[in-house]
């Protein structure tokens, strides 16, 4: 009963331990996954490859702390368990010192007794003739002679008695003293064998230790890779940017602008307007005719499409690049641009049409170009 009990003591522990190492990896996990967010600039193989170096050095890292964290719940179970060993022990010690001192004590008793019955032969050797013709000559009478004779068979009765008692006791403390010894001995193996065991976790955890040292290692000499090769977005993230000059403008309808604003053109939206310059940019690079129509806001539903005479395909997202379309709510309608080219620092040089930027010579119903304009606000539609 007592050992059942030492066992769910010890299996309760080994759980609460668990749990507590498992919320504090999960922390950890999520402490880590949520820092030290790096972006690459579109088509930055280098820089991708270290951050997926990174990342999943992090992740292996991660991985053997958790299981260096399940080996250390093992290890204190069976350090709960030698615990438990060891009071079994220290009680089977205690008595066998128990068992010696009884022993002792017997084993003098013995010793005394056997002194008396030896005493008690010699005195019965001279004090009488174990002839019977000699007790019965040294007699007063008959009855005399036969008291004599019942004296000596009681004497010999009782000599015969203590004797297999001595020989009981003897086997007794014996028998006790081997079965105490041979507990003891039981449960000096099992310490052995989970001292053992705990010596080959502790091996496992230190090598699991180890590696996630390593990984944790190689995870900050590619942060460091990172740090160098990601991009980091425009301190400018709303700037309207500055007047860019010498961009050719090849919008067909350009002669009709900024007046005829109403006629709806071949390539989408109405003439001078920006969905009808965009498109057309696309038609002119990419070969693609606006199939989304309607306000600016529209052209995010661009992803998933494939021009069928092409096989060209478009999607969207938030990574500017050349000759993509820039998509930016505002307004009823929203604003669409073309991308001429991607700044170092993540800003955009663009073309459009119909936007209304006086200060800078940009004019509502006409051609304007922009450069240095922040993206961080914009959505991109991308044909690949």
């Amino acid at each position: 009963m007592r050992k059942r009990k030492n066992k769910n003591l010890i299996l309760k522990r080994a759980f609460i331990y668990t749990f507590l190492v498992t919320l504090m990896v999960l922390f950890g996990a999520f402490a880590a996954n949520t820092s030290n967010a790096y972006n690459c600039k579109v088509g930055d193989t280098e820089c991708e490859n270290a951050k997926a170096n990174m990342q999943q050095n992090r992740a292996e890292a991660n991985s053997y702390n958790q299981m260096a964290n399940s080996v250390a719940a093992q290890i204190a179970a069976l350090n709960s368990e030698i615990s438990a060993l060891n009071a079994e022990i220290a009680a089977n010690e205690a008595k066998v010192q128990e068992l010696n001192v009884e022993i002792e004590k017997n084993e003098k008793k013995l010793a005394d007794n056997q002194v008396a019955l030896a005493e008690m032969l010699i005195d019965m050797h001279f004090d009488s003739d174990s002839e019977p013709i000699t007790i019965l000559a040294g007699s007063k009478s008959i009855s005399d002679y036969a008291e004599k004779q019942a004296r000596e068979d009681v004497a010999k009765q009782e000599i015969a008695l203590a004797s297999q008692k001595i020989k009981e006791l003897k086997i007794s403390l014996n028998n006790q003293k081997e079965e105490v010894e041979q507990a003891i001995e039981s449960s000096e193996a099992k310490r052995s064998l989970v001292a053992s065991k705990r010596a080959d976790q502790q091996v496992l955890k230190a090598s699991y230790e180890k590696s996630a040292d390593d990984a944790s290692v190689l995870a900050s000499y590619w942060e460091e890779q990172l740090k160098l090769l990601a991009w980091t977005p425009p301190s400018n993230t709303t700037g309207n940017g500055s007047r860019w000059y010498g961009v050719a403008n090849t919008y067909p309808y350009q002669g009709n602008c900024p007046r005829d604003n109403v006629r709806y053109s071949a390539y989408g939206g109405a003439v001078c307007q920006c969905t009808s310059y965009a498109s057309w940019k696309a038609k002119e690079k990419w070969g693609i005719s606006n199939t989304w129509g309607g306000n600016a806001s529209n052209y995010v539903n661009a992803k998933g499409y494939t021009v069928p005479a092409t096989g060209i395909k478009t999607y969207v997202d938030r990574n500017p690049a050349p000759y993509t379309i820039a998509v930016q709510f505002g307004g009823p309608y929203g604003h669409v641009m073309w991308v001429e080219s991607v700044n170092e620092n993540g800003s955009v040089n663009i073309t459009e049409y119909n936007v209304n930027w006086p200060s800078i010579g940009c004019n509502i119903g006409d051609f304007c170009s922009r450069k240095n304009v922040g993206s961080s606000n914009m959505w991109f539609v991308h044909f690949d």
